[in-house]
């Protein structure tokens, strides 16, 4: 079992709060549970899981496989990879990731939007037309 040692208390927190640490069996946990365990939702909402942050201090995570291109110029694989701005304090101190735990982030992540899509009502296009 695959374990991610995270604070959940990430960035977004005041300064006299303490963080908590957190083990993920981030192989084996499921959905809205992911994100919770591995601390995203300490700033981030999720809208695919009905996850909201009331603080609304980052962006939702269930857009990051848009919002991050349009942000940062680069895909989400690349951007988890080499994050700039406050992710790249989160990722290298607060939630540090091993490559293996940075693939399955890209695919909880992809699956927050694929959900996402899916309750909107999104319609992928036919091939050929």
């Amino acid at each position: 079992m695959l374990a991610l040692s995270v604070l959940a208390g990430v960035g977004c927190m005041s300064g006299s709060q303490a963080f908590t640490t957190q083990t993920v069996a981030s192989s084996e946990v499921e959905g809205g549970a992911w994100f919770e365990q591995s601390g995203c939702t300490a700033c981030h909402s999720v809208s695919a899981y009905r996850i909201v942050n009331p603080a609304a201090l980052a962006p939702d995570l269930s857009l990051a496989v848009e919002n991050v291109p349009r942000r940062f110029g680069v895909p989400l694989e690349q951007f988890l990879r080499a994050p700039t701005g406050t992710m790249a304090m989160v990722l290298s101190s607060r939630i540090p990731m091993t490559d293996e735990q940075r693939t399955l982030a890209i695919d909880r992540l992809k699956e927050a939007h694929r959900r996402h899509q899916e309750s909107a009502g999104a319609v992928r296009p036919v091939a050929g037309h």
